[in-house]
């Protein structure tokens, strides 16, 4: 049954999505979700100079990533002038607002205040006051004929029957203005509720430096969007219990502004790799090698060449071991490359002069193998090495896995041998043999 509760997300399309602005939009949403109500796109695209096309696709295009839905819109603000216009003839009509020349810019409007006492109960900080006699006469209509923010936010806000507005505490300052506003045209006071800021590792506001900043690099980044919703959801939510990995539904279900946040949280990019990991864990591996095939084209690694389900199988082997789909990449280029990287401190370690037998007697046995496709095969050849040589199996597995992958971690030995295949697998034992193991 569908409730009263409306909320809107405003963006300025004047860059790309900051992650702090996706948590604005994911609150509005699980709010609006959590009641049955509506979420309304709005874009306050009225600042003409700093505006642009560009950014207003880069936001649509990362709140549908984020699976964000909205109800109604996108609404344009500029499109919408002749409605701010109305609203500034009735202010000018009622004498609450009043021209202002300016020889230079042309003609204004500001709205005249009134200097009462003003208060609102927000749904985090709880009863704000404010004294709107500190506050000056303020421009409700710019010389150009553009709304101020402050008077299309309202304007938008009472038309559009806004009932809950959910935004960041940075704009706890603008809410005395507005305030006065709603009543000065005969609107209903929605109620408020200002989310703290997301602050960085060291507790400064989150910035450019401590990294990414906008949900365009976190997807660039190999984060997926289930996971970045999950994380952000808890930068200032909690739903009452421990559990850190939550459904969407789990968390529509739990939703309550009474939850939020009254101090800032900080963003914790080792927690967020955790959860991406876990994400990237419980993908059905077909929905995983989508989401990897833009990086492994990236990386110019050929899997023209590779069977849908060799590639199947090696995300399989390898989807405990990256936190990011970038990290992927790393980790299985071995597999699609003739040529591979050696890590010098690998080499040192396992590929000495005193397993140049062990080596030589797998590259022996293993091409005696005709079915690399059988791991018990591949299995039963290598162990029996180690019990003709009475050593333990590490002994032998890892000379082979730096021999194969060039490092001294990798997935498991025998299905690793069997995803490079039999010639991939004796060209690079040879190698070892004949390059590190002989000098």
């Amino acid at each position: 049954m569908d409730s009263n509760v409306k909320v809107r997300f405003p963006p300025s399309p004047t860059g790309f999505l900051h992650i702090g602005g996706a948590r604005t939009a994911l609150y509005n949403w699980l709010f609006a979700r959590h009641n049955n109500g509506k979420m309304v796109l709005r874009i306050e695209d009225t600042d003409r100079q700093r505006s642009t096309e560009e950014a207003t696709q880069a936001i649509l295009d990362s709140m549908t990533w984020l699976g964000l839905d909205w109800d109604e819109g996108p609404y344009h603000q500029s499109d919408r002038l002749e409605i701010y216009n109305e609203y500034v003839e009735k202010l000018l009509q009622e004498d609450k607002a009043y021209h202002v020349d300016d020889p230079e810019k042309g003609r204004a409007v500001r709205f005249k205040i009134t200097g009462e006492q003003t208060s609102f109960d927000d749904m985090v900080h709880g009863n704000i006051h404010s004294d709107t006699s500190l506050i000056e006469d303020f421009i409700i209509q710019k010389a150009d004929g553009f709304p101020a923010y402050n008077f299309a936010c309202v304007v938008d806000d009472g038309v559009m029957g806004i009932t809950h507005i959910i935004r960041g505490d940075d704009h706890l300052s603008n809410t005395p203005r507005q305030v006065a506003l709603y009543k000065a045209l005969g609107f209903n006071l929605p109620e408020f509720a200002h989310i703290p800021m997301i602050l960085g590792e060291d507790g400064s506001r989150m910035s450019k430096r401590h990294g990414a900043t906008s949900v365009t690099d976190y997807r660039v980044k190999g984060y997926l969007p289930d996971a970045l919703v999950n994380f952000i959801a808890l930068l200032g939510w909690s739903p009452g219990h421990d559990q850190e990995l939550l459904t969407r539904q789990e968390m529509i279900e739990k939703f309550t502004l009474k939850r939020v946040n009254k101090t800032s949280s900080r963003f914790d990019f080792a927690k967020l790799d955790w959860m991406n990991s876990k994400y990237i864990q419980n993908l059905p591996v077909g929905k995983l090698v989508s989401e990897l095939q833009p990086y492994i084209k990236d990386a110019n690694l050929d899997n023209d060449v590779v069977s849908a389900e060799w590639l199947h199988k090696l995300v399989e082997l390898y989807k405990e071991r990256f936190r990011t789909l970038p990290e992927f990449v790393t980790l299985a280029a071995p597999f699609f490359s003739d040529e591979i990287e050696y890590e010098d401190a690998a080499v040192r370690k396992h590929l000495k002069k005193g397993n140049l037998s062990l080596v030589e007697d797998a590259y022996r046995k293993l091409k005696e193998i005709r079915d690399f496709s059988s791991i018990e095969e591949l299995e039963n050849c290598l162990r029996s090495i180690t019990t003709e040589h009475n050593i333990g199996f590490g002994k032998l597995a890892q000379p082979i896995r730096v021999a194969l992958i060039g490092k001294s971690a990798s997935a498991g030995i025998f299905e690793s041998l069997e995803l490079l295949g039999k010639e991939k697998t004796l060209k690079r034992l040879e190698y070892a043999i004949n390059t590190f193991l002989s000098d």
